[in-house]
């Protein structure tokens, strides 16, 4: 922790503080996070993840990544991968880059001793460059997260997204969908399918429920 704040320690603002107090609420500013790793560096995988959809590559398809991105960006996440256990690996925005495109995924699987110093990710890592953006740092702390990704494939075809907020932030929340798929991944790992099944059911139909202490049932392992 200390490390992160020191990335920080001359860029605050006091009045942030109190800023609001009893007349700001933050309950409808609560977010959800798609990936097991630092809020910044979900836009850029984002970006990814939605050029993917567009035409399918992976790591041996790219070149390199390249992501333009606010100051915060760039001191948070945009330094050099060097194994560090897995915290380190949470705050790397170029390990959680080639952990995507190897993986399809950066969620809790993706984060353990063995993958965190996989030689693969290592390499691929070095592919993905970290820039400051001056415009995105101009636009102030609202809009720190939003990077300009850009993929340069090994074909010579280059990719380009602009992503401002994350899935399941409170600009762009997350639909029941994707709720209900980040619940099934992480309950799966305390429960059985069946009862994974039955305990989102009876979630997405609680005001139905006769006894609340049902749900205490089905989440017993």
């Amino acid at each position: 922790m200390s490390a992160t704040l020191s990335q920080s320690k001359d860029q605050f603002n006091l009045k942030e503080l109190t800023a609001g107090l009893g007349e700001t609420w933050q309950t409808m500013g609560v977010a959800l996070k798609f990936y097991a790793c630092v809020a910044t560096n979900h836009t850029t995988l984002d970006a990814i993840r939605d050029m993917q959809r567009e035409r399918r590559f992976g790591p041996r398809d790219v070149r390199k990544i390249v992501v333009h991105g606010s100051q915060v960006t760039v001191n948070h996440v945009g330094w050099k991968y060097v194994p560090q256990g897995l915290t380190s690996a949470q705050l790397n925005l170029p390990y959680c880059v080639a952990t995507w495109l190897i993986d399809g995924d950066c969620f809790v699987d993706q984060f353990t001793e063995a993958k965190v110093a996989d030689p693969a990710r290592m390499k691929l890592a070095e592919k993905v460059e970290v820039v400051h953006d001056p415009a995105i740092t101009a636009l102030g702390a609202k809009f720190r997260h939003k990077v300009h990704v850009e993929a340069h494939l090994t074909d010579g075809a280059v990719m380009k997204r602009t992503v401002e907020a994350a899935r399941g932030s409170e600009k762009k929340f997350a639909s029941d969908a994707e709720i209900v798929e980040k619940y099934e991944k992480l309950a799966s790992k305390a429960l059985s399918k069946a009862r994974v099944g039955k305990l989102r059911d009876a979630v997405l139909s609680l005001e139905k429920m006769k006894d609340a202490a049902e749900l205490a049932r089905l989440m017993r392992a």
